[in-house]
């Protein structure tokens, strides 16, 4: 399953990346039928602009909720996301491409040296070389990830 996220909805495709979704954000444009990419199967566009609503496309969902994690929350909802389908934090919350195990020897030097001394495994981001550890932050993200699939 792939995200199209209508660039004022930023937040959301963050968190649909740290779900592991393939989750594009991109500036739409409410001009019309032509103005966004032709239907696929496995992809569906995030957006609250009234205009894009019009258009009354299958793949076309008009989010409501207002907080990113309720934004999240609506989606998993409306396509009835199971938690099996989530690959949590398998992806660069910043540029959206799949995160690599590395060799905690490559993260030496590229990381503070508190945060070296203290963890084993190391993600790279292929494309931006922004590198991932499991810190601190991993459970509030995780037991949010949690929360949202519960309601």
């Amino acid at each position: 399953m792939k995200f199209l996220v209508d660039q004022p909805l930023g937040g959301l495709a963050k968190w649909l990346r740290f779900c592991g979704f393939d989750a594009d954000c991109r500036r739409l444009a409410p001009h019309g039928p032509g103005s966004l990419p032709p239907p696929d199967l496995d992809t569906f566009i995030l957006t609250r602009q009234e205009p894009l609503k019009q258009l009354e496309r299958p793949d076309l969902l008009f989010i409501r909720a207002v907080s990113p994690e309720t934004q999240l929350q609506e989606v998993l909802s409306l396509l009835k996301v199971a938690p099996r389908q989530l690959k949590p934090l398998s992806r660069c919350s910043r540029c959206n491409q799949r995160l690599s195990p590395i060799p905690r020897e490559q993260a030496q030097g590229r990381v503070p040296e508190h945060v070296f001394h203290y963890h084993d495994q190391f993600f790279e981001c292929r494309r931006c070389r922004r590198l991932f550890w499991p810190g601190s932050h991993l459970p509030a993200i995780l037991k949010t990830l949690e929360t949202t699939l519960e309601d």
